[in-house]
């Protein structure tokens, strides 16, 4: 852990809650109020800590207390009525990574990141606030932020680029807000995961049209049911995602309304059959630029015989179809209502588009050999 200097102690262990050691005395010069404690801390990426931490919560504060000592870690400053702050304070505290200013009575988010950086912080809590808007780089000057927390706020518009410069974070939380986007573009995030029903609580982005998730560098799966409250999304964009191999079979339960689905530049081996027959109105799936493999893409189209038929595409039918290391992988007419079974090839395939209609109950694919390994006859 980078900052581990920081603490009294680290711990890379597991620690059951129950047997956290008690808090202990910080001999430091503590704000008037407020208490200053040795106290267990795990940071976002669950590394135990013992943290010099400066309380004071529920002081009806309007202004930072002074002094705070300059090695704090943890500054808990929850259910006050504070609406700015002197951040040149806080750019003075170089051991500063958790700040709760949860409950007070910020309406600009602005007032707490414009001014100075706070390099180490690493968790900002403004959960029940009054921030109405995130304006374009919002929280730039916190370079190293794993964690933001802005639940039960006001928010009702966030502009392009507010999430600018958070290149490390693993965790937002946004839900409970007064939000009624049509499109929503989270790109170039630290998230690791999209856990179930991730945006659960965002009851007033049900009119949400679009939805990109794209150039998050340590995004690696998509979990069961992660989007299942955007009952109007139509399109959805993952792509350029360059460590996201795994979606799971039931990930985009309940849209019923999604006709694009762009899965391109990622690290997908497969697309599990699943994801296709959930979606009732999908029009074009886009898988260009992953590893796909022919054997586990295809296994199950090869062995649906009734439901959905298979289009011929003019370009790989008959004689024109690719041979695949050897083997001719071929797609009948609708007519036939069959596909010949799928070459158990190595060879990594671009597929570039997968159509459904669901008036002629068809997908159309379409498929190109990549990285010299196929060729035409």
């Amino acid at each position: 852990y980078a900052h581990a200097t920081w603490f009294h102690h680290s711990l890379c262990v597991p620690v059951v809650v129950g047997s956290l050691p008690p808090a202990l005395p910080w001999h430091v010069s503590c704000p008037v109020r407020c208490v200053c404690q040795i106290k267990p801390w795990f940071s976002p990426d669950s590394v135990y800590h013992e943290a010099p931490t400066v309380d004071c919560n529920d002081l009806l504060l309007t202004k930072l207390p002074l002094p705070i000592p300059p090695d704090t870690h943890t500054l808990r400053l929850q259910s006050n009525l504070l609406s700015a702050l002197d951040t040149a304070v806080l750019h003075g505290l170089p051991n500063l990574t958790d700040l709760d200013l949860s409950q007070n009575r910020f309406s600009h988010v602005r007032t707490i990141t414009q001014s100075y950086s706070i390099p180490s912080l690493l968790s900002l809590h403004l959960e029940e606030n009054h921030l109405g808007h995130l304006p374009e780089d919002s929280f730039s000057t916190l370079p190293a932020l794993q964690e933001l927390f802005l639940s039960h706020n006001n928010l009702r518009s966030i502009a392009p680029g507010a999430f600018n410069g958070l290149n490390t974070l693993l965790r937002l939380h946004i839900n409970n807000n007064r939000l009624s986007l049509r499109s929503l573009v989270l790109g170039g995030m630290g998230l690791r995961s999209l856990a179930e029903d991730a945006l659960e609580g965002l009851e007033d982005m049900v009119h949400l049209k679009e939805l990109g998730l794209n150039n998050m560098e340590e995004l690696v799966s998509i979990e069961r049911a992660a989007l299942k409250n955007l009952p109007e999304l139509t399109k959805l964009e993952i792509t350029n995602n360059p460590r996201l191999s795994y979606i799971h079979p039931q990930a985009f339960l309940q849209l019923s309304r999604l006709e694009s689905l762009m899965l391109n530049s990622n690290s997908l081996s497969a697309l599990h059959q699943h994801i296709m027959f959930s979606l009732p109105s999908l029009q074009e799936v886009s898988l260009h630029s992953n590893p796909l493999r022919c054997d586990c893409l295809f296994h199950w189209a090869a062995k649906e015989t009734l439901h959905p038929h298979f289009e011929k595409d003019t370009q790989t039918d008959g004689k024109n179809s690719p041979s695949i290391q050897g083997q001719t992988f071929t797609v009948r007419t609708a007519h036939t209502s069959r596909v010949s079974s799928c070459s158990l090839s190595t060879c990594s395939i671009d597929c570039a588009m997968f159509y459904r209609n669901r008036y002629q109950s068809a997908i159309r694919l379409r498929r190109k050999c990549v990285f010299g390994l196929c060729n035409s006859k």
